[in-house]
């Protein structure tokens, strides 16, 4: 490790070529180190010694996917340590920290502050945490970083990451890169509710011309793709505005923009299907209401509410099925849109009416679709 400014005696310098090779010369780790001992009153021993005494709590849950932070042991007790650092500086479960566990749900590409500091903030917090860290932190009590519990703001915890070598600025303004060993460090300790609160701050905050590489990264967690697993579940009402502002501008954006016509339409597939499954959930939660609402002096919903919220999915599948069909259109698939476009019309005219514009709307693109494929059987 070069460019430090202090002088060591012989057993310290031995002790950072020890860190050096338990770090296998990662310049991930190295800057870390780096970090820590020019922001504590710590020495190298000290350090190493605090590092060894933390027990290894991913040792029995390893897996393929995860064989590099099995080659980085170390490394990950390193950083255990600097997100340490963080709470003392910040309080139990700093921002900062709370930062770098909901980092590894995001794409990996740079993170804008706003999405990210917003999504740290909805994590559940947690409190404790090693007698270790507690003792080796408060003899560095008197480091700068460390001197205040005062709460951090977004743009301090985004400089205390990039000091402490954690995450690296962007060329895009307002945005942090985290490598991926980080990345998946926070997937190993970001506990439950990590996912959640990212998929939240991307509804709330994602752009799909500035963050639309995390609006799909968001859509993974909530749908699933192919063989993945859906990771979290949203309220009714939650997934309404998630398809509405988030998965419906996407796949548009995806199809008309990218010409990436098969993740748009899988997308707006998969929309119809969380969308049939909280419509039938509703349906069942409310006749077990009905059914208690007798016994019951103060309900907590009424039979009008989840009426409302029914409504609220099927003309939301009305929606989401109509743009599919206009998209199949683009794309030539007549029959197949002729069938979504006519089960939309179907639902809006049964909830809104025959002569509300939505379904008019409907009944025009059905009619533009007809046209489409006389003019089609005419020339073949």
């Amino acid at each position: 490790m070069k460019g430090g400014v202090k002088d060591y005696p012989v057993a310290e310098i031995d002790a950072l070529r020890i860190l050096e090779e338990k770090l296998g010369r990662l310049t991930l780790g190295l800057g870390i180190v780096g970090a820590i001992l020019a922001e504590l009153p710590i020495t190298p021993s000290r350090l190493l010694d605090t590092i060894n005494r933390i027990t290894n709590r991913d040792a029995t849950c390893y897996d393929r996917e995860n064989a590099t932070l099995k080659r980085f042991t170390f490394l990950v007790k390193l950083v255990d340590v600097c997100l340490s650092i963080f709470d003392h500086a910040d309080g139990p479960w700093s921002l900062a920290s709370r930062m770098v566990k909901v980092s590894g749900c995001f794409a990996p590409s740079a993170v804008p502050l706003p999405i990210l500091a917003l999504a740290a903030h909805k994590v559940p917090e947690k409190h404790g945490g090693s007698m270790i860290w507690k003792k080796f932190l408060k003899r560095a009590a008197s480091c700068s970083c460390t001197c205040s519990h005062v709460k951090k703001t977004e743009s301090e915890a985004l400089s205390m990451l990039v000091r402490f070598g954690i995450a690296r600025s962007s060329c895009r303004p307002d945005s942090v890169l985290f490598h991926e060993i980080i990345r998946l460090y926070s997937r190993r300790r970001g506990g439950s509710g990590v996912a959640s609160a990212m998929v939240r701050a991307v509804s709330l905050r994602g752009s799909v011309s500035h963050s639309s590489e995390h609006l799909w990264a968001a859509c993974f967690f909530l749908f699933g793709f192919g063989s993945d697993p859906v990771v979290i579940e949203l309220k009714p009402s939650e997934l309404t505005y998630f398809i509405k502002h988030v998965a419906l501008p996407l796949s548009i954006h995806s199809f008309v923009t990218f010409s990436q016509c098969n993740a748009a339409l899988e997308l707006l597939r998969l929309c119809t299907e969380a969308l049939e499954v909280a419509a039938e959930s509703l349906v069942s939660r409310a006749e077990k209401w009905f059914d208690k609402s007798f016994c019951c002096l103060r309900p907590y919903h009424s039979d009008a509410q989840y009426n409302y919220l029914w409504q609220e999915l099927a003309l939301l599948k009305a929606t989401v099925l109509e743009t599919r069909a206009k998209l199949m259109l683009r794309g030539g698939k007549y029959d197949m849109a002729d069938d979504l476009i006519r089960k939309s019309i179907l639902i809006r005219t049964s909830i809104i009416g025959e002569h509300h514009p939505d379904t008019k709307s409907a009944r025009e693109t059905l009619s533009k679709l007809t046209r489409l494929l006389t003019n089609v059987q005419v020339t073949s």
